[in-house]
């Protein structure tokens, strides 16, 4: 049975089962760094490793011994008649052994940290598509009952490229096109990052988390530092857990009716000048 790749490119008419593999510009595509023993933990982790917006397939696989998280558009709308698409795949699975697939003379496959990643101007070097196609035994893992699809192509489909791949695709007969992909391949080199919109929003969105819980704790700890004590009273113990704080302090006097102010006391003792709370 035939065996396509799929990218926002295609236009191919199909009238004979095919099996359909997407393209990294149709999912989000993550490595679970954190130690995990079964598929089944990543599984679990899988819609926590992203912070997207909209209807989402959330799934997680193994791939020489390392786990990946996926998500997938619910509503992935292909331009192929439904009848012919036997099962849908993605690229990270199918193409994880090669190094570099040219898709066409304008794009190529590369992989990068053991991630799969969809740039501008082929390398001369990658393995051309049909070949890579004919040399690979597809998967097990497939995504074809998961995914809906149609025949029309989403007119505000999420997924656009906001790099310079679009700019290369309408001028590519243009030599000032092909500086701008060269500048643009090699700014993203230099400065590690990925060459998609889906990777640098991804980034952006773990940025944001992180500066967003780093606000917090700063707002928790300016909180702590106000902690009405006198002189002789003093903070025995004060730890964060990721989740909750405990403290400990040397006091006179119950302080619940401070720290309830900004949280939620989970437990709390006063005894013998001695006060010690679990904070959230």
């Amino acid at each position: 049975m035939k065996k396509i790749l799929y990218t926002k490119d295609f236009n191919e008419k199909i009238k004979e089962p095919v099996n359909v593999i997407l393209s990294p510009e149709f999912y989000w595509i993550k490595k679970i760094n954190i130690p995990i023993k079964s598929l089944k933990d990543a599984k679990k982790l899988a819609k926590s490793s992203f912070n997207l917006k909209g209807d989402f397939f959330y799934d997680a696989f193994k791939l020489k011994d390392k786990f990946f998280a996926v998500a997938i558009p619910k509503k992935l709308n292909l331009k192929i008649d439904k009848k012919y698409i036997k099962s849908i795949r993605i690229a990270q699975i199918e193409f994880f052994d090669f190094e570099c697939i040219k898709v066409n003379e304008n794009y190529y496959l590369k992989k990068i940290d053991d991630l799969i990643f969809f740039f501008p101007t082929p390398s001369k070097n990658c393995i051309p598509l049909k070949e890579a196609l004919e040399k690979i035994k597809l998967s097990n893992k497939t995504f074809s009952q998961k995914i809906n699809k149609t025949l029309l192509v989403y007119a505000g489909i999420i997924f656009i490229l906001l790099n310079s791949a679009l700019l290369i695709k309408a001028y590519s007969n243009n030599l000032e096109a092909k500086k701008l992909s060269l500048k643009t391949e090699n700014f993203l080199k230099k400065h590690n990052l990925p060459p998609t919109s889906f990777q640098l929003n991804s980034i952006l969105n773990d940025l944001k988390t992180k500066v967003k819980k780093q606000e917090k704790i700063k707002k928790d700890l300016e909180f702590f530092s106000k902690t009405p004590l006198k002189k002789e009273e003093y903070y025995q113990r004060l730890s964060f857990d990721s989740k909750n704080y405990y403290v400990k302090i040397h006091t006179s006097k119950n302080l619940d009716f401070y720290f309830k102010k900004h949280f939620k006391i989970l437990s709390s003792n006063f005894s013998k000048n001695t006060y010690k709370a679990k904070l959230k």
